[in-house]
């Protein structure tokens, strides 16, 4: 999460300091060197340097030997502290823009390039008819293999107007094709979906609070609570996931939730230059709608402000599970060689002086998350479910039978799809082991090198069977959450995210069912 620039008042304060620092440079340089520890620290560091440049036997990488030296000075600091290389640097800036220049894919690593895990609906890699599952293995003559993400997704990006040729591997089809891309201007998606449940509730999937995000937010607001209609129920915005982003954009998200004079937040620093509040200044634009967030372990930063603002006011109730717990605010200082610096330079804290982040948390990152007024224990959690997510096999499988599953789906999916699917999972060479079968089979082990014990290794055994055929039953224990994510994939593959939320997420998941009850039941108390 980063602060908003710095104010005038500010730089007149540094200009002065800088006059002064001048002022003992030229006259009392001696002095002032032999008194500040920082600057005999890093007179020391010079001379250090200075005699390795000259003694030492064999050649020097000084590039590395930097590197090296600036990682052992964060690593002293919190982890949300480091040293930002100058490519990450134009991206993050790009980033913090609310938009970028690309063709318009989400992707992940893959042994054989990048996985296209979305196809943004209106960019030009949906134009050119590169669909989500595709394989990025090469762009223009470079390989993507092996490549680490942040590295290959680079390449992906370029001038807006400029042409990049992709060789795409298709395993639907088990098929290579080269197809030709034309980059342009993309603003993020912040919201997904926006749209009312089947019980009359608004529900906002939000993403991140990166620039652009409460703008979006608004009209998300304006265009549902605009509509013809009877009054909704109530608001569900949903921030599990969220990352965060800007301070600024959690601020006013918040401000759109809340009549003017509210506290938001607040934060404190070393310096007295980071100590501010900030309360709401407009009104509620839902006019009181009783409002329920969605947050979960992912739910950081700004996402924490949000919901934590809103929680302590009273003005909504959090539904899910502790988020994350990350109460801490950095700010950004660019270097002369376009590379950057990103400091934790205070904490925030929320109404009734609540803070995430102890005092001392820059050096031992204590950080509490808020508790939910209704904890949830949600599927994603579960170790199975994990496991298929990052086997990728659920993309795989509704990829080779989308247009069947989307056919099925005016009916819904019914279990024979769980079965199939596990056979598929099975057929790939996937084997689902859970930490209760690991620990037997590590016991079974143990015993097999003891002296022959027949009763103690039957029972072992029986055991492991036992484990092994409640691993087996994982698929049908969470054949709901499967069928869910199938549609899901298909719906997306085919027609966008907007139309795989309304038929297939919205409806489906237990924790926006229970939030829309909960706000419906709040209205007639």
């Amino acid at each position: 999460m980063t602060l908003p620039p710095f104010s005038q008042r500010r730089h007149v304060l540094l200009s002065a300091c800088f006059l002064v620092l001048i002022s003992l440079i030229a006259g009392a340089s001696g002095v002032f060197v032999l008194t500040d520890q920082g600057l005999r620290d890093s007179l020391d560091l010079i001379r250090l340097a200075t005699v390795i440049n000259r003694v030492y036997e064999h050649e020097v990488n000084w590039d590395r030997m930097a590197e090296s030296a600036m990682d052992a000075m964060f690593s002293r600091l919190d982890r949300y502290s480091g040293y930002v290389p100058p490519r990450q640097w134009d991206r993050m800036q790009e980033e913090l823009s609310g938009s970028y220049s690309g063709i318009g894919v989400s992707v992940i690593e893959h042994d054989s390039g990048l996985l296209i895990m979305s196809v943004r609906e209106d960019g030009p890699a949906a134009e050119a008819g590169v669909l989500s599952g595709d394989i990025i293995s090469r762009v223009d003559s470079t390989s993507l293999r092996g490549l680490a993400a942040d590295h290959a997704t680079g390449v992906l990006r370029g001038p807006a107007g400029t042409d990049v040729s992709l060789t795409l591997f298709r395993p639907v089809d088990e098929d290579t094709l080269r197809v030709k891309v034309t980059r342009k201007k993309i603003d993020f998606v912040h919201i997904p979906f926006a749209g009312l449940t089947s019980d009359t509730v608004l529900y906002i999937r939000l993403l991140d609070f990166d620039a652009g995000a409460s703008r979006a937010l608004k009209s998300a607001l304006d265009s549902l609570l605009g509509k013809p209609g009877p009054r909704p129920q109530g608001v569900i915005l949903d921030l599990r996931d969220n990352p965060g982003g800007l301070l600024s954009e959690a601020i006013q998200s918040a401000n759109l939730f809340l009549d003017k004079g509210k506290f938001v937040v607040g934060t404190d620093g070393r310096s007295r230059w980071e100590e501010e509040t900030w309360y709401s200044s407009g009104r509620d634009m839902t006019r009181g709608l009783p409002m329920a967030i969605l947050v979960d372990r992912g739910s950081a930063s700004a996402a924490e402000i949000v919901a934590g603002s809103l929680g302590q006011l009273g003005r909504a109730v959090l539904v899910g599970d502790t988020t994350f717990g990350k109460g801490l605010v950095q700010g950004y200082s660019r270097l002369h060689d376009g590379s950057g610096v990103r400091l934790t330079v205070s904490r925030y804290y929320l109404a009734d002086s609540l803070y995430l982040n102890e005092f001392d948390s820059t050096l031992t990152e204590i950080g509490r998350g808020l508790a939910p007024h209704h904890v949830l224990t949600l599927e994603e959690q579960s170790h199975f479910v994990r496991a298929i997510e990052s086997s990728l096999l659920l993309q795989q499988f509704a990829a080779r039978n989308q247009d069947d599953i989307v056919a099925a789906d005016q009916f819904a999916l019914d279990d024979s799809w769980v079965e199939r699917f596990r056979q598929f999972v099975t057929s790939s060479g996937f084997e689902y082991v859970s930490p209760t079968t690991e620990q037997v089979e590590k016991l079974m082990n143990v015993v097999l090198q003891e002296p022959p014990n027949r009763p103690l290794r039957r029972a072992n055994r029986l055991l492991l069977e036992h484990a092994r055929r409640l691993d087996a039953d994982e698929f049908m224990r969470h054949g709901d959450y499967v069928k869910m994510r199938l549609r899901q994939i298909a719906l997306e593959r085919r027609s966008g995210a907007y139309t795989a939320y309304l038929k297939a997420v919205v409806p489906s998941r237990p924790d926006i069912q229970f939030a829309a009850q909960l706000l419906k039941s709040s209205r007639h108390e």
